[in-house]
């Protein structure tokens, strides 16, 4: 059977052109899906106004116990690191020098009471021998002399006995204040109080305790000029939470005690003090932390 070439090479043809079109065919893209639109109502109402601020904590009260007389430190009767209440006995300093003194300052009281008996005496023996002139006026005037300057040296006399008895006591080193007292400064055996009142340890309330922060003075002026008739004005803030450096929200909420009445010129901030519960005593003086202060807007 003879095939017809021409007609096999047109079929060919044909294909080949067909399978060419398909494949430069791109395939149509699905058409996208229209964009979703929120819609919300426009509401107008206050806006709550934070104020974010760095600082540091200190104690409600941080008293400094120093040695207020000169002696050798003989025990210390507390446990550092430990609460202690007020009138706690925490030092004692060696009594024997100062109970010398007192002892010496009361002999010499009684020997100026024994001078200012014997010149009363003498005022009272010249005074009516002067009208018999039986005595020098002058003898009676320095008689009267010496009884007014004994007076003077009694009273000096007891001035010293109660400097002594108050010397004496301050051998008995105390708390004013019920806190935490912190690390002894001074052991037993040493020298204490010659110079300045030498510094012992430190005693600090932390129930409530104190946060301290600073807010710059352009953050101030901002505030002041959008609040002007709450300058001088008890701070209302309150509800201030306290974010400490383990990342964690302290649990109790804070409010501000008091207001710098002066911009630091080293730092150029104003100081805050907030204050904050404690009493589980979570808080201890000197830990840093981030204050969130509400401004304004409920």
């Amino acid at each position: 059977m003879q095939i017809n070439t021409t007609r096999l090479l047109s079929v060919a043809l044909t294909a080949t052109a067909l399978a060419s079109s398909i494949a430069c065919e791109k395939p149509v893209a699905p058409t996208p899906p229209p964009p979703e639109v929120y819609v919300a109502a426009v509401v107008q109402q206050d806006v709550p106004e934070y104020l974010d601020v760095v600082g540091q904590t200190e104690g409600y009260q941080d008293v400094e116990i120093r040695a207020r007389v000169e002696g050798f430190l003989e025990s210390m009767r507390f446990r550092e690191g430990t609460f202690v209440r007020a009138g706690d006995l925490l030092y004692e300093i060696d009594r024997k020098p100062l109970e010398t003194s007192l002892a010496q300052a009361v002999a010499d009281k009684a020997t100026a009471q024994a001078r200012l008996e014997k010149t009363g005496n003498d005022v009272a023996r010249y005074t009516p021998l002067v009208t018999k002139q039986a005595v020098s006026r002058q003898e009676l005037d320095d008689a009267t002399s010496a009884q007014q300057a004994s007076r003077s040296q009694v009273d000096a006399a007891g001035a010293a006995v109660e400097k002594a008895k108050l010397d004496l006591g301050y051998t008995r080193v105390t708390s004013p204040i019920a806190g935490l007292a912190g690390a002894t400064l001074v052991k037993p055996g040493n020298l204490v109080g010659k110079g300045a009142p030498l510094l012992l340890t430190t005693v600090a309330q932390i129930d409530p305790i104190l946060f301290r922060v600073g807010v710059t003075e352009a953050e101030f002026l901002r505030l002041t000029r959008r609040y002007p008739d709450r300058v001088g004005q008890p701070s209302r803030a309150a509800g201030i939470q306290l974010l400490l450096a383990d990342g964690s929200t302290y649990a109790d909420t804070g409010r501000v005690r008091a207001i710098d009445r002066a911009v630091n010129p080293t730092t150029g901030t104003i100081g805050i003090q907030l204050e904050f519960p404690n009493r589980a005593f979570i808080l201890r003086p000197g830990q840093y932390g981030r204050g969130r202060v509400l401004i304004d807007g409920q």
